[in-house]
């Protein structure tokens, strides 16, 4: 979502509009977000949510395929971000 928001304040939507617009969509069931944690005192206040589109809504799979998606996308981030970050 962080980085979602600087694009869209790029073309002048605000962060206020992005949370109207991903509630819609969460409210019709066309993406899940997920909220994550990482204790690192840098990423204090950082959005960590992570949204996927659920395609073909029917069914638990839609679902489940998004909650995979939210967590390959969270894991390769979080890897990435331990294997570049030094803290110290």
């Amino acid at each position: 979502m962080t980085e979602l928001a600087v694009v869209l304040a790029r073309a002048n939507i605000g962060k206020g509009q992005m949370e109207c617009a991903l509630a819609e969509l969460e409210a019709e069931g066309a993406v899940m977000s997920r909220d994550h944690f990482c204790a690192d005192p840098h990423l204090d206040g950082v959005d960590l949510r992570i949204v996927a589109l659920v395609e073909n809504r029917e069914g638990a799979d839609a679902h489940m395929s998004a909650i995979h998606k939210i967590d390959d996308a969270w894991n390769k981030w979080l890897g990435e971000y331990l294997a570049n970050h030094r803290c110290g």
